[in-house]
């Protein structure tokens, strides 16, 4: 190990930034020091100790001190920015931001061969949860068959209260009231902020590198009582699911909402906790826990890529090559509860077997058979009061 300390340089000082420079500081700071820090509002006081506080970025990115960047920003542009500056003038970057890294993960891995300096983003994908050092390490000789994951904190805790008999609406205000919710929270209520980090679960467990739009999602945003009722009434809860799993060498993914029975792990996976299930073939299945939000356990992620930088480790991408199994875009069917509007019933027709159609309250409960692919297509926009929940024990065909 280096007797030379990591010099930093931090873009952002939020949640996730103080967090990560408390940490740092009550470690000693003595393998890793940041010099200096990045900011935008000139107005706002802040905390950063002995580093130097700088509105400019150059005066990071021109700093031949700085040996790794740290990106902790709120803004994808910016982001992408300063991680390929670094990455072409010989620093190692880290970054917190799911968005840019799935968007632009071939590019960035091909950044990384070309440069042979590490983008490392642990932080980005499950927070506390070290599943990308364990996909990287543990997993790394292992063929994994399949990997699940509640992967929003924001949703989770939604569908904890929502489970506990409030409305999808006063849960989200209470989710914002307890600072788990952003006043817009489009990209955790739709599902794409979990589409964005099972693109890079997806890139580590099985070597496929995938654009998040190539992926079937479908939010919370229309749960009602009903759909919560239903599966209570059989002893299952609601819980947003992002899976990937491998059949007949294609990799079939998708982030949807599923009904979890009690005797599930994910069942007990509550607030705004995270939970990542990996099934291989010569090991089985392991339930990785933790919390999925938070200023100290997302910093705690990006300390943990400070420390692997300066034990000299980043990421290998040992199963990104040409015969990872491919993205499979046609012909997979899954086992679904959809809740439509009466007034669309044509659509039951989409289906290919229908097992159970309740109709009640101006709408039409049904359970059956349908192609993934026919799913994405009933769930697009413009669809106004369309539930769907993944059933028990998917199976497809």
């Amino acid at each position: 190990m280096s007797t030379i300390p990591l010099t930093i340089g931090t873009f952002g000082h939020g949640c996730v930034g103080q967090g990560f420079l408390e940490l740092l500081n009550a470690n000693g700071g003595t393998a890793a020091q940041v010099k200096s820090i990045c900011v935008k509002d000139r107005a706002r006081q802040r905390d950063v100790g002995r580093a130097n506080l700088t509105f400019e970025a150059l005066d990071i990115l021109t700093d031949d001190q700085v040996s790794t960047i740290v990106e902790l920003t709120n803004d994808p542009e910016l982001a992408l920015h300063v991680i390929t500056h670094a990455l072409t003038n010989g620093r190692n970057a880290i970054t917190a931001s799911k968005k840019v890294v799935a968007e632009n993960l071939a590019e960035l891995i091909a950044l990384q061969r070309s440069t042979g300096r590490s983008l490392l983003y642990e932080a980005s994908c499950a927070a506390s949860i070290p599943v990308l050092n364990a996909l990287e390490t543990h997993f790394s000789g292992e063929q994994v068959q399949r990997i699940e994951g509640i992967l929003n904190g924001t949703t989770n805790y939604i569908l904890t209260r929502v489970s506990e008999g409030l409305s999808l609406e006063v849960a989200l205000r209470l989710a914002q009231d307890n600072g788990f919710a952003e006043r817009d929270p489009y990209s955790d209520i739709s599902g794409e902020d979990a589409r964005y980090k099972l693109v890079i679960l997806i890139a580590h467990a099985f070597g496929t590198v995938v654009r998040p739009e190539e992926i079937p999602c479908h939010g919370i945003g229309s749960l009602k009582s009903g759909d919560i009722a239903y599966g209570a009434e059989r002893g299952w809860t609601v819980r947003l699911v992002a899976s990937a799993t491998v059949r007949k060498g294609r990799l079939v993914a998708h982030v949807l909402p599923a009904f979890v029975p009690g005797t599930d792990g994910f069942a007990h996976v509550r607030d705004e906790h995270n939970a990542v299930r990996i099934t291989g073939t010569h090991t089985g299945e392991h339930l990785l826990q933790g919390k999925g939000a938070g200023r100290l356990p997302t910093g705690l992620a990006v300390l943990s890529d400070v420390q692997r930088l300066v034990r000299g480790g980043g990421y290998a991408y040992a199963k990104v090559k040409p015969d990872a199994p491919c993205l499979s875009r046609a012909g997979d069917r899954i086992r679904v509860y959809l809740r439509i509007p009466v007034t669309h019933q044509e659509v039951l027709a989409r289906f290919d077997e229908v097992h159970k159609v309740h109709a009640a309250d101006g709408h039409v409960q049904v359970e059956g058979l349908i192609q993934l692919e026919e799913l994405r297509e009933l769930l697009g926009e413009g669809r106004e009061g369309f539930q769907s929940i993944v059933l028990p024990h998917l199976s497809a065909k």
